[in-house]
This record gives structure tokens, sequence and C-alpha cells, in this order.
């Protein structure tokens, strides 16, 4: 057996070390989601928004629509579970708190181009397509709480 000599405090620096790493690699594991949401829209850089709504009472509502031929799955940050979204149909996300994160994935994992529409105060329709490039693909649209519309 072979005795490593590690005084006090060594040892105490090494465990506070560990902890810290351990801490930060779970962050995001532990704290609620409009942490996150916060943590986003903090480090929005500072863009020309890729369209604008209008929201009523700090919500909005998003139509959904999936005009690809495969299924989607899609997801509010902190406000629905993982949903699916069937070929060429249509979804209406009613009073989404602000600000909002949408997140959405081709089953196939293919690429994806995504185009806004303002259809009146406090609604957009989200239309999903197919796409072959790269530069048009997108997986993530945040809405700000002015309305300010993100596509990543």
């Amino acid at each position: 057996m072979c005795k490593l000599a590690i005084d006090k405090t060594s040892l105490a620096s090494l465990l506070a070390l560990t902890l810290a790493v351990v801490g930060n690699s779970f962050l995001h594991f532990t704290h609620n989601a409009s942490f996150g949401s916060e943590i986003a829209q903090t480090n929005e850089p500072e863009r020309v928004p890729d369209g604008k709504v209008v929201p009523v009472n700090g919500k909005v509502n998003v139509r959904l629509t999936n005009k690809t031929n495969d299924r989607l799955f899609y997801q509010v940050v902190g406000q629905t579970d993982r949903r699916i979204l069937t070929e060429n149909s249509t979804v209406a996300l009613q009073a989404l708190k602000l600000p909002a994160s949408i997140l959405f994935r081709r089953q196939d994992a293919a690429l994806l181009r995504v185009s806004l529409k303002p259809v009146g105060e406090g609604t957009v329709e989200v239309r999903l397509d197919e796409t072959n490039d790269l530069g048009l693909d997108k997986k993530s649209l945040s809405i700000g709480k002015d309305g300010s519309l993100f596509l990543r």
C-alpha cells in the first residue's frame, strides 16, 4: 500500500475544487427553466430581430405548422413537455408566457427552414419546411418580453 502525504490545506482545496466542478456540471439540471431563459435573454447578442409579435398581457400565441413529410418534436422550454407534431399539420400554442423559447427538431434530424408571419395582435405563425441548405437550418425560436423574435 502506498501512502501519499497530503496536508489539510491541500485536501480542503482539492475538495472545494471537486465540489465546484460537480456543482457547475449540474447547474442546468438543478435550476428551474425561468433561470435558463433569463440567461438566454441577457446573453442575447445585439442584433436585429428576425420578426416581431405584439404581446397581449405579457403573453403570445404561436401557430406551429409542420410542412415537412416527417414528424417533428417540439417543446416550449419550461412551459410544455416534448411533444410530437405530425407531418403537414398545425398546432396552436396558446398564451405562452414571455420570454419563451421553442425548440424543434425533425425526427430524422434533417434540416429545417423556419419562416415567421405575424397574423394578428399577440399571434405569430411559425412555418417549418424542409431544406437542404445548411445556412437556412434553424432549431429554435426565442421570443423576448417585448415580442422580438430570434431564430437560431
